[in-house]
């Protein structure tokens, strides 16, 4: 049965590691390290990022969408998010983190989209960011499924890994530390347990 089903319940372990799993953490950890660059402070808060901010979800949605055409992709793809997700947990609950975010007045939507965003998705958990790995990791299964559509998608994913760091959700330390968790979780993943598919 495990066989049979095995990408499906990587899926589901992974939903259940970003939604419950993650509000656990956060509700347990409500303070933590400021682990950030002294130019972190320099970088302007620029409320229209908010926008490829959002759509994230469309792209981790896409990943899975076009992964479910094929089994073995689809598995390599669950099992990837999965062990991103859990590594991320870890690192969570290990070494907690936060933002110290300044004030933002509502001025326009693009204002009032930031404060909900703040409102839904606290300032703990910031290292490594989850939004920086799951879009990264996306793109790189992406590549795996259609280099073209990769790459017409590559210009998004660059927009939404800056889009953390204007609209203060993130330092520059947790970018990094998305992108080198993110191809190091697809390598593995893909390259010494999926080598037919590459």
């Amino acid at each position: 049965m495990w066989r049979k089903y095995q990408a499906q319940i990587y899926f589901i372990l992974f939903l259940l590691q970003i939604t419950l799993v993650y509000k656990l953490i956060q509700w347990n950890f409500v303070s933590g390290y400021i682990f950030k660059f002294p130019w972190d402070d320099k970088i302007p808060f620029v409320a229209i990022f908010i926008v490829p901010y959002i759509l994230y979800l469309a792209v981790l949605i896409l990943v899975f969408v076009l992964a479910a055409r094929d089994k073995r992709l689809f598995l390599a793809t669950a099992k990837s998010f999965f062990w991103a997700a859990l590594i991320c947990n870890l690192c969570f609950i290990l070494l907690p983190t936060m933002m110290i975010r300044g004030d933002v007045l509502p001025v326009n939507i693009f204002d009032k989209l930031v404060l909900f965003i703040y409102s839904v998705d606290t300032a703990q958990n910031s290292f490594p960011s989850e939004h920086v790995t799951f879009t990264v990791l996306a793109n790189l299964c992406l590549m795996r499924m259609s280099r073209k559509f990769a790459l017409l998608l590559l210009p998004l994913t660059c927009l939404i890994v800056i889009s953390t760091v204007l609209i203060k959700q993130h330092y520059l330390p947790d970018i990094i530390g998305g992108i080198g968790l993110a191809w190091l979780v697809f390598h593995y993943i893909f390259k010494k347990n999926f080598r037919l598919l590459l």
